[in-house]
């Protein structure tokens, strides 16, 4: 059977059976945009670094409630959501930027009827960290905006400069890819996406609804399928440390909207008061489900709140990458699985 499989080309597997053509081409397609990336961030200043993968609560706090816990030595031990605070403690304490490529654990559900084909519990997170010394909140948000294009350009570049046989084999769109890589991707504001969903009919949407990928495809296909930035979502929900802008009720934040699987970057301005973010830390979802568990919200966050005593503020922000959902994009592919090298277990 081995020998038949090997003339024929067929993977077969308990996961399913696979061309080997189609492993091979992606395996050359994720290794070639994984390093574009790396190069774009390394050209633009930023420093790679290794991080922890297993920390307390505050380093799996994108969501606790998708928090995957494990005993530690006698202690509830999370594997990581984000390097977020990691890298922010960096960037505080020397001033430059650093980045890491970590995979980020997320208890969510592949098969989710809201999001079929978008979610893994273990994925590839991209993390650039910089820090913005005198720049408004807008002009660093711009400045963070500008290098998400920028390196998702990159990546479209070196592909098809590389892998355009690889990504013809996939079955992805190099003609659209090209036109993407030519075009000036959209912004919008959060509150004229909402006006704009409102406008296209269906649902009726109000100030502080999620857009989730029904809504993200809708304003991805009124902009003719071309990256479309979303800018200042409603404070309440999204992370607690964003910069909030001067009415309190928006935040400082951008999400990068690409076709099929919908927003692949997010990104913030990060507020340098530590203070504030104390106050908002425990009016956020964060310090409920801490004090639902019997818990003082702060005490995880001991480490990172030292940094704002000891350390001058600093205007900083960063954004991450899904990088299968980055490589989804270069597929043109609604499904995750699609953009995985290799799993040994169903998502």
């Amino acid at each position: 059977m081995a020998a038949k499989n090997q003339a024929t080309g067929v993977i077969e597997s308990g996961l399913g059976t696979f061309s080997k053509d189609k492993f091979r081409a992606l395996v050359n397609v994720r290794a070639n945009a994984l390093k574009s990336v790396r190069d774009a961030l390394t050209e633009r200043g930023y420093t790679e670094v290794s991080v922890a993968s297993l920390v307390n609560i505050a380093g799996s706090c994108e969501n606790p409630n998708a928090s995957f816990t494990l005993p530690y030595y006698g202690r509830e031990a999370h594997l990581s959501q984000s390097a977020q605070l990691q890298l922010e403690a960096l960037v505080i304490r020397l001033l430059r930027g650093f980045f890491t490529v970590n995979n980020s654990f997320r208890e969510e559900n592949y098969d989710d009827p809201d999001a079929a084909g978008r979610r893994l519990s273990e994925f590839t997170l991209i993390e650039p960290e910089m820090p913005y010394p005198g720049l408004k909140p807008d002009d660093a948000l711009s400045k963070i905006i500008e290098q998400e294009e920028e390196v998702v350009k990159k990546v479209v570049e070196q592909t098809l400069a590389s892998n355009e046989q690889d990504i013809g084999v996939l079955g992805g769109d190099v003609g659209y890819l090209k036109k993407a890589h030519k075009a000036k991707f959209n912004r919008i504001s959060y509150d004229d996406a909402i006006a704009l969903l409102n406008k296209l009919g269906g649902r009726t949407y109000s100030f502080g609804d999620d857009l989730n990928i029904a809504e993200e495809r809708k304003i991805l296909a009124f902009f003719d399928n071309v990256p479309t930035f979303v800018t200042h979502y409603p404070a309440k929900i999204k992370f607690f440390n964003m910069k909030r802008t001067p009415d309190g009720e928006r935040v400082y934040s951008v999400d990068l909207l690409l076709p099929k699987l919908g927003e692949s970057t997010g990104g913030a301005v990060r507020e340098e008061d530590g203070e504030k973010i104390k106050s908002y830390l425990l009016s956020s979802k964060v310090g409920q489900f801490l004090r639902d568990k019997g818990q003082d919200p702060l005490l995880p966050f001991t480490e990172y709140f030292k940094l704002f005593e000891q350390e001058p503020p600093v205007v900083r922000g960063g954004f991450g990458i899904g990088f299968e959902r980055l490589i989804g994009f270069l597929l043109q592919s609604n499904d995750i699985l699609d953009t995985i090298s290799y799993r040994t277990m169903q998502p």
